[in-house]
């Protein structure tokens, strides 16, 4: 194994004469995050203590970014977006506190596990509308433009397969118990 990392970094490395700047926004960016209270807090505080901070703030900015993942459908641009999108901030606040490349596993395990927190409290709270008989404007009406939840065919037809599988739907055909979700 230990043969394999210095090819991989090999490999990585850009061509002879290269040399990769970062743009101007992210130094920018950095440095403005750098004069924050709380990176000037962390930076003199022992690693332990510094990865634990940094992997909860990943961890608490992923949660929102889960509930809005459970309503994208998985691999499409928004489901990247909202898996992807606290990665700049993590990464620039892992890097103004001086931390080790090392410690990355422990903001992305945190990240992880706060995507999963958000994604499975939006399935409860879903699950919750569903059992009261209400439904979520945001899974139903939001996405049909008739008054009546359903697409003409020159519409094109908006498919949420989270709304589906709470009203207890197959994806082939109708469930009579709740027309008003099923199509």
């Amino acid at each position: 194994m230990s043969g394999i990392l210095p090819l991989v970094a090999k490999a990585l490395q850009p061509p002879a004469g290269v040399k990769l700047k970062c743009p101007p926004a992210v130094v920018a960016a950095r440095a403005a995050l750098a004069r924050t209270a709380l990176v000037k807090s962390l930076r003199p505080q022992s690693l332990p203590s510094k990865m634990v901070a940094i992997a909860l703030l990943g961890m608490v900015a992923n949660i929102p970014l889960g509930v809005w993942r459970e309503h994208t459908k998985k691999f499409s641009p928004q489901w990247f977006a909202a898996v992807h999108a606290a990665v700049p901030f993590i990464a620039m606040l892992r890097k103004s506190v001086n931390m080790p490349k090392t410690a990355m596993a422990f903001t992305i395990a945190a990240s992880i596990v706060g995507q999963t927190i958000g994604s499975r409290a939006e399935r409860l709270r879903l699950k919750a509308l569903a059992a009261k008989g209400t439904t979520d404007s945001t899974t139903i009406a939001d996405m049909y433009p008739s008054k009546n939840g359903s697409c003409s065919d020159t519409e094109g037809k908006a498919w949420d397969p989270l709304a589906m599988k709470i009203a207890g739907c197959s994806p082939g055909g109708a469930n009579a118990s709740s027309p008003s979700i099923c199509f």
